[in-house]
């Protein structure tokens, strides 16, 4: 089975106008949070909620919140302590929902919609080390295959330190378009 090119999905931050009857995770819980309570918690600035297009129908979607993780009551794993910090709390983003139309499971959706939140928890313009998701058991495989670890004794929020994610990419692989563009022309530019 082959992905969906990117290209071809466009993400947008969720509104009253867009038609949601035919949306269709397979999870009547993550189904009812989407018609039901995310435009709620939207303006109770609880939660952000980015829907994902496929040809001009919904195909997925996230929902997000800020978090922290408690160093010691949270008992992290000592792997995940900041040496020399002396915050007893870390920022943290929390992907309180993620689900894919049914139609679409294991066509990149999914992925892309993870790849967004690591996107934007890393090019924020606030501190950002963890991104954290309290997955259902079939999504296990999914969030670990990005990286994301159980880091507590409590086994029930994986995490993703994005230390670890940045130190795997390259200095200059920027998740920002405009910064993409503007080293394009300074190299142009320059050379």
């Amino acid at each position: 089975m082959s992905g969906i090119p990117e290209k071809e999905l466009s993400v947008l931050l969720h509104s009253s106008r867009y038609d949601l009857s035919q949306f269709d995770s397979g999870d009547a819980e993550l189904n009812d949070f989407l018609k039901n309570d995310s435009l709620r918690e939207q303006n109770e600035f609880l939660s952000k909620t980015h829907l994902c297009f496929y040809r001009d129908r919904v195909a997925g979607f996230i929902s997000m919140a800020a978090d922290s993780v408690q160093a010691k009551k949270d008992k992290l794993d000592p792997s995940q302590i900041i040496e020399d910090c002396e915050y007893p709390v870390y920022p943290c983003i929390l992907i309180a929902r993620l689900a894919v139309d049914k139609k679409l499971h294991g066509y990149g959706v999914g992925s892309y919609l993870l790849s967004l939140a690591i996107g934007y928890a890393m090019e924020s313009p606030l501190g950002c080390r963890y991104l954290a998701v309290d997955p259902k058991k079939g999504a296990l495989e999914f969030y670990e295959k990005t990286g994301f670890r159980f880091w507590t004794k409590s086994q029930r929020r994986m995490f993703l330190n994005l230390r670890y994610v940045s130190e795997q990419m390259q200095m200059n692989d920027s998740l920002d378009l405009w910064a993409r563009n503007d080293n394009k022309k300074s190299k142009l530019s320059t050379g």
